[in-house]
């Protein structure tokens, strides 16, 4: 599924996506992807954010406001901030980043056979990921992610349990 646009990249792990008007908006800490040459870098929706062109308003009329600056145009936008976790190429999970996306490159969500594929490592669960990136994502981010990935491997129920409160103990 189609998620949006890169519009900016502020960095090789950081991704603003910009959600379209009718898109149905995902929630935070849900697992996607960027498809590139080299095969597909895994992230994770870090933060929304919403604006409204407010330099616009106090130009216009207010009568005039429907009709020069409908909401349902481009004066009200929506963004994903994403996190790139790490990348993929040919079966392989490798946890950086060492070449970020393209500005218009499309972000997906990640389908459960690559969420699975991603966190396995010679042929074992692996989250080796969260301890360097647990600085730069809230808790709330990295709850929805060890949930996500208990749904696919439901055998390390007991270890994302402690997971999970090691990240409720010590997260932001």
């Amino acid at each position: 599924m189609l998620l949006g646009d890169i519009i900016r990249v502020e960095d090789a792990n950081t991704y603003v996506v910009k959600i379209p008007p009718d898109a149905q908006k995902e929630r935070i800490g849900r697992f996607v992807k960027v498809k590139n040459n080299e095969g597909i870098i895994v992230g994770v929706i870090k933060n929304i954010t919403h604006s409204i062109r407010e330099d616009l308003i106090p130009y216009i009329e207010p009568d005039m406001q429907p009709k020069y600056a409908p909401f349902n145009e481009d004066s009200r936008n929506s963004y994903y901030v994403i996190h790139g976790l790490g990348q993929m190429q040919n079966g392989i999970a490798r946890y950086d980043v060492d070449s970020p996306p393209d500005v218009r490159d499309n972000i997906e969500i990640l389908s459960p056979d690559e969420l699975k594929e991603f966190h396995t490592i010679n042929g074992k669960p692996s989250i080796a990921y969260f301890h360097s990136n647990r600085g730069a994502l809230t808790k709330n981010v990295l709850i929805g992610m060890a949930d996500q990935v208990e749904a696919q491997y439901p055998e390390c129920k007991a270890m994302l349990k402690l997971v999970r409160k090691y990240i409720e103990r010590n997260s932001k």
